[in-house]
């Protein structure tokens, strides 16, 4: 289990890093733990969103009374706050916190990074449940500076909360398209950002050994003061 306690080291340092926006890359070579996908798949053009995306639905609604329409849920924070991170003429990469979330665009993204598929109605309720989602959406424009045609969810964090002390990160995922273009620390550290606003100042997160190193570079410490996550199976 990984700790990011807010005050001195975590929060500053991931404030200052956060003004480097990444930038789009001519090409890629291959990216550990990313698989074959081919040519990256268009956007959805089933998704027509007018000027804003989808987080202008969200906004023109009521919050959580709206909170599920078919497969959109919106998290307890669904006011929607938006980031451009990346302009590239017709096309650009946000970062939105609340609107509403396609569960089923959630679970493309973790199959594409290789996790088991799980439960879409879990999944949901899970979504719904969180106290905030932040997402990456690359959206493609109808002309520069134009109205959005479409969006595809490239990028998400998971985020639960006490509302006060603790938020622990989980389901970080990056589409394997966009890995190594500095997506994920951008993702991560504007999440922190937003909870350091919130005054919410332990972080934690679980981490698989073959990324340890990219959390400990954004303040996250293993078993801090010597705390140890403990776990309950059911034995059946």
């Amino acid at each position: 289990m990984f700790v990011n306690r807010g005050g001195a080291s975590a929060s500053t340092s991931c404030l200052k890093a956060s003004t480097a926006l990444p930038r789009r890359r001519a090409s890629r070579g291959p990216r550990l733990g990313a698989r074959d996908s081919g040519l990256r798949r268009p956007l959805r053009t089933r998704d027509r969103l007018g000027r804003a995306g989808r987080g202008a639905q969200a906004a023109e609604g009521s919050g959580r009374e709206a909170a599920i329409t078919g497969d959109l849920v919106a998290p307890q924070m669904s006011e929607v706050e938006e980031t451009t991170i990346v302009e590239d003429g017709a096309s650009r990469i946000i970062f939105r916190i609340g609107g509403l979330i396609d569960v089923r665009e959630v679970e493309e993204l973790t199959e594409k990074v290789g996790w088991p598929r799980r439960n879409p109605h879990k999944v949901k309720l899970a979504l719904e449940n969180s106290f905030m989602v932040t997402a990456l959406y690359r959206q493609t424009l109808s002309e520069p500076g134009g109205s959005v045609e479409c969006e595809d969810l490239i990028g998400c964090i998971r985020v639960t909360s006490d509302t006060v002390f603790n938020a622990t990160l989980w389901d970080v995922t990056v589409d394997p398209a966009y890995q190594g273009e500095g997506l994920g620390k951008t993702l991560m550290e504007m999440t922190i950002r937003k909870l350091c606003r919130l005054d919410i100042r332990t972080i934690s997160l679980f981490a698989e050994p073959q990324v340890l190193e990219f959390y400990r570079k954004l303040g996250f410490r293993k078993d801090p003061q010597g705390i140890k996550a403990m776990f309950w199976y059911p034995i059946y």
